[in-house]
């Protein structure tokens, strides 16, 4: 691995609060046809969008930001049920990453990818040979990508129009290396690099060795959890119900 420097760890709460903006922008118009409400999962997103709107403007909120404070996105991450489009459910989950720490891949990070593809090379030559003819494909397929990224010729993340990118099924698929190479704990585990490899190198995650530390918000004002209003809501319900 490369050593990792202030440059490849980046600015600080700033970055995110832009890439964070960047998707709220998008994904409030994208929805500006449904009315903040609670009653639908759209009005409910909404709501939430609009409350990290302002408390990214107030300059409150920390990253990551506690669970509690962003249920609503977390919830509609998992269940899909506003991913009116590829777009949307792509800023959707990109703003839930940004926001609870592991942050975004960007053009400084780049070498650290491909750093980590040496590793994974270096660490299956180590342990796994001989290789066998589909290995060694597939280790020529992981040092040509390291080496088109390094050039400039390949550009993370990787992907195809359909189905999933052939580099990744072989990520996914080297049964036999997974077994050979060290268990864990040892970090040079086969599941643990390639998992994270992965991340990087098909979903645009930011690097986990270069992810920045917490980030403390520039005016701190939120609890460290989300206050619990069930109680609250719970009797307002019982009220309506009476009357």
């Amino acid at each position: 691995m490369i050593p990792i420097t202030p440059e490849i760890i980046g600015p600080g709460i700033e970055e995110e609060y832009e890439d964070a903006m960047e998707r709220i922008a998008f994904l409030l118009d994208a929805f500006k046809d449904y009315p903040a409400s609670n009653e639908t999962a759209h009005g409910r997103v909404v709501y939430q969008l609009r409350w990290l709107k302002q408390e990214i403007d107030a300059q409150r909120l920390p990253v990551p930001v506690h669970k509690s404070w962003i249920g609503t996105l977390c919830y509609v991450v998992g269940s899909c049920e506003v991913d009116d489009s590829k777009e949307i459910a792509k800023a959707l989950g990109e703003l839930k990453r940004i926001l609870q720490g592991p942050g975004l891949l960007k053009p400084r990070h780049f070498p650290v990818v491909a750093a980590q593809i040496d590793d994974l090379v270096a660490d299956i030559h180590l342990f796994g040979d001989p290789l066998t003819p589909d290995e060694i494909k597939f280790v020529a397929d992981l040092e040509d990508t390291a080496k088109g990224i390094r050039s400039g010729q390949i550009i993370p993340p990787l992907t195809v129009p359909k189905g999933i990118h052939p580099l990744k099924l072989a990520l996914m698929h080297a049964k036999r290396l997974e077994n050979i190479l060290p268990q864990p704990p040892n970090p040079h585990e086969y599941w643990k690099q390639s998992h994270f490899l992965q991340l990087s190198l098909f979903s645009a995650w930011r690097p986990y060795v270069a992810q920045k530390p917490p980030l403390g918000a520039p005016n701190p004002g939120l609890g460290p959890e989300a206050p619990d209003f069930t109680l609250v809501r719970d009797l307002v319900n019982t009220n309506v119900t009476k009357t």
